[in-house]
């Protein structure tokens, strides 16, 4: 065998890749991706916390993100049997497991919080493109994933600056969930009303943020 043919993957080794992307929602018992669920750990004092993350330390749980499957953990207690379960193999005692009832409201601002996040990152990426010229441009050259309007922008600006674009409009991804505050703070604009974001891995990172966001607030 020649030294510059390397070996196959065993179907073993990989099967346990793909199954270390994978974990098992606490209320259905189904399997789902990672990008797809929300961590749950709990802290040193008893209380489950969110780890949106990912990379916080602890036997962590996983929920699938989605208002109503969240809402059916914190009604039948899930989240309580979950760190009976963790205390008890770490400590071998059952002491007492605090959920907040806020923990849902809690959920959704971190999640939406970790979507502004990567949108500052896609800006720095230079995936980004502001201004209704620019970004109707942009538009119209077919470069663009994603295209952002503020939730408190006026009435018939986004049909305003898609008007005219027919087919290039069919597999972009349009969102306005975020007011322009939060877009003018996070991206640095005076006026951030229309942002566009072009293809590319960060424009996908932070897709992928924004659908677990956006499963979670809407029930």
């Amino acid at each position: 065998m020649s030294d510059n043919i390397r070996p196959r993957k065993s179907r073993k080794t990989t099967s346990r890749a793909r199954a270390d992307r994978e974990r098992k929602c606490l209320v259905s018992g189904e399997t789902y991706p990672v990008s797809r669920l929300i961590r749950f750990v709990l802290d040193p004092d008893g209380n489950v916390i969110p780890d949106v993350t990912a990379r916080l330390p602890g036997r962590g749980g996983w929920i699938l993100a989605d208002g109503k499957t969240l809402q059916t953990a914190m009604k039948k207690k899930i989240f309580v049997r979950f760190g009976h379960r963790v205390l008890a193999a770490e400590k071998g005692e059952k002491p007492t497991v605090r959920v907040d009832d806020n923990l849902p409201d809690l959920v959704e601002r971190l999640l939406r919080q970790r979507c502004l996040n990567y949108l500052g990152l896609v800006n720095r990426a230079g995936l980004l493109v502001s201004g209704f010229e620019k970004v109707r441009a942009a538009l119209k050259a077919g470069k663009c994933r994603a295209l952002i309007t503020a939730q408190d922008a006026a009435a018939g600006g986004r049909s305003k600056i898609c008007s005219g674009l027919g087919n290039v409009l069919e597999k972009l991804r349009m969102i306005d969930m975020f007011t322009r505050e939060e877009l003018g703070q996070t991206l640095g604009l005076s006026n951030g009303v229309h942002v566009a974001l072009l293809s590319g891995k960060m424009t996908e990172s932070f897709l992928k943020e924004f659908s677990r966001y956006e499963d979670i607030v809407k029930l």
